[in-house]
């Protein structure tokens, strides 16, 4: 009996390592081109009202919970920046950020933040808009430890879908 798990354990201690490197076969990510990022940053509204898009992508940053630091219609440039206290416990950041807050703490994490800009562009009679979003984890003393790009294709698909309830409400003055 004894030898029979020792054969079945060695079985498994053999098997593990090949396990392994299978997942991590499996976890190799190609790097995104600028061009796929482009296309998930990037919205066209058959629009030729750059205001009425300007106005309502702020609206959407600031019910998001962003303060927008700048904003210029001339060049169609947004800039805002979005703030989370690790420590509060009634804040969910792990839709933005992928990790649970107790982890963040662990690594010495304080706040964590958003920054975004978008680029609003006249085309003719549409408008183009272009929005990025990158993360930022800072320690107690503000400096960064971590530093990333968000290129989850369904975070702007949800970002899209509420500027383009802003622009409906625009449209119908709401």
């Amino acid at each position: 009996m004894f030898k029979k798990i020792l054969l079945i354990l060695f079985v498994l201690c053999l098997s593990l390592p090949v396990c392994a490197k299978k997942r991590e076969a499996e976890q190799i990510i190609t790097p995104m081109t600028q061009l796929e990022k482009r296309q998930f940053q990037t919205r066209t509204y058959d629009i030729s009202d750059k205001p009425l898009i300007m106005k309502a992508m702020l609206n959407v940053l600031q019910d998001e919970g962003f303060i927008v630091y700048n904003a210029n219609p001339l060049l169609g440039f947004i800039y805002g920046v979005k703030d989370f206290d690790t420590s509060d416990p009634n804040i969910d950041i792990t839709k933005e950020f992928g990790l649970s807050k107790s982890r963040l703490n662990w690594n010495g994490v304080k706040v964590a933040t958003i920054e975004t800009t978008a680029n609003v562009t006249e085309y003719g009679k549409s408008i183009k808009v272009r929005v990025n979003f990158k993360r930022k984890l800072l320690n107690m003393y503000g400096n960064a430890q971590f530093i990333d790009d968000v290129n989850d294709e369904n975070y702007y698909q949800d970002f899209f879908s509420k500027v383009d309830k802003a622009i409906f409400l625009q449209k119908q003055k709401i």
